[in-house]
């Protein structure tokens, strides 16, 4: 009898949070917008760069990785992207999911031509608050309007006309 005295009661407010959980939850409070200012990353030559220096300018945000293959396809794409479109206002940067050093000779070699930041943790945290629910799928792309707010993402390797579809409307 005197179990039954404490389960009863836990078994109801447990019923009752359930309840009052489902029913009562507020789903119109979203995040706040996810803004290019949030991002503050040292380069590949361990240089602070923040995102806010781009604002006002379209800011193509590329994860990769230089141990990631379709992360490598992508990058020519993004060069050439940054070669056509710097003039109107397009800002591309890259955050390599790596050490400095392996950025930095990577894009060396390839001839990135954009700024190139370096995240060595927290890399799932930030992807997530970007709009990658896989949080540590490569490559993630995500693209930022004039006034610096998030306004598209892309999971996966970019082509021409998905990278052109994501920014044309924000040129």
């Amino acid at each position: 009898m005197r179990l039954l005295k404490i389960l009863v009661p836990g078994f109801l407010a447990l019923l009752a949070g359930a309840w009052f959980g489902l029913h009562k939850t507020d789903f119109s409070l979203t995040m706040p917008p996810v803004s290019i200012t949030a991002v503050v990353l040292p380069d590949v030559n361990n240089v602070v760069q923040h995102g806010a220096q781009w604002q006002g300018k379209v800011v193509v945000l590329n994860h990769w990785a230089s141990w990631c293959p379709p992360c490598v396809e992508e990058i020519p794409l993004l060069i050439e992207f940054h070669n056509q479109y710097s003039d109107s206002g397009l800002q591309i940067v890259g955050i390599a999911h790596d050490t400095a050093e392996a950025a930095r000779v990577f894009g060396d070699q390839i001839g990135i031509n954009y700024p190139s930041l370096v995240l060595t943790s927290g890399g799932s945290e930030m992807m997530i608050s970007q709009g990658n629910a896989q949080g540590s799928a490569l490559p993630f792309t995500a693209v930022f309007d004039r006034q610096g707010n998030l306004a598209a993402t892309k999971l996966g390797v970019l082509d021409s006309d998905s990278l052109h579809k994501l920014i044309s409307p924000l040129l």
